[in-house]
């Protein structure tokens, strides 16, 4: 009878999963937010997501998705300028969907066949991660303000990947306290302490976002401008690579970043409960 029931509540909630996804791929697609790749994998992954999560695993991520795309739009209309860096700009492709929800997606999966509290804690660190990470670009880039290079200090242009800003930083930290919030009330047990894994992983998530950013991936120099950029072609020409490893990518970086937090969720998970 357990098993009817369960079996019962899962085609339940992947019906229910089902509806939710086409409305959310459907809008951010309509508004420019997905292109259509980005659309369809996001609609697969909703599905998964929702309906082996139900809305404890799905408001983390909507929740970044939603509030981030906002942001990314008035940032846009206020410093539009660097764009030029970005390798990517404007709607996010199944790439960027993947980067960001992927390891969600595994991770919610599992725990559905072996429940664990910890599998929450990670899930919800890495897209706290992702947050942090996406905040620190949007608030830090929303005005012109000092950018310098993580590792070297060096004065750096805003946009170029490996460069922090003091109104980045705090960025950073009221992306992963935003995400941390929406996990409040699933959490069975020691909600502050959960609070401040998640936070705290978040914000290590953009700093190795910032990290990885700086010293592996691939950053190319236009030959007409001569300015550092992300893209492989710049004014109409093919760019060269400047410095960095090629395939590590920015979709490549930020699924390390979200990686990161994720692992070190669970070191300072069982540090805490030791």
């Amino acid at each position: 009878m357990n098993i009817l029931t369960q079996s019962e509540n899962l085609l339940i909630d992947f019906v229910l999963g089902i509806t939710l996804s086409l409305i959310i791929a459907y809008l951010s697609y309509r508004f420019r937010l997905l292109s259509f790749s980005g659309s369809i994998t996001t609609f697969f992954l909703a599905i998964i997501i929702f309906g082996f999560g139900t809305w404890k695993w799905t408001i983390p991520i909507v929740t970044f998705f939603l509030l981030s795309s906002l942001l990314s739009i008035y940032r846009k209309r206020k410093n539009e300028s660097v764009e030029t860096y970005f390798e990517k700009s404007g709607e996010r492709d199944h790439f960027q969907v993947l980067a960001n929800g992927g390891l969600g997606c595994v991770l919610v999966v599992i725990n559905y066949f072996y429940p664990e509290e910890l599998f929450y804690i990670v899930y919800v660190s890495s897209i706290a991660s992702m947050c942090a990470d996406t905040w620190a670009t949007e608030i830090g880039t929303l005005i012109k303000t000092k950018t310098v290079d993580i590792i070297s200090f060096k004065k750096v242009e805003q946009g170029v990947s490996g460069g922090i800003s003091l109104v980045g930083t705090l960025g950073s930290i009221a992306g992963a306290l935003v995400i941390a919030a929406t996990s409040l009330l699933w959490m069975e047990s020691n909600y502050l302490l959960n609070m401040i894994i998640i936070v705290v992983c978040g914000f290590w998530g953009s700093v190795s976002d910032s990290i990885l950013g700086s010293k592996i991936q691939a950053h190319y120099k236009c030959i007409v401008c001569n300015s550092i950029t992300e893209r492989r072609s710049h004014c109409n020409n093919e760019t060269v690579l400047f410095k960095g490893i090629r395939w590590m990518n920015n979709d490549a970086i930020n699924f390390s970043a979200s990686l990161s937090g994720g692992i070190f969720s669970v070191i300072l998970y069982d540090v805490v409960k030791a």
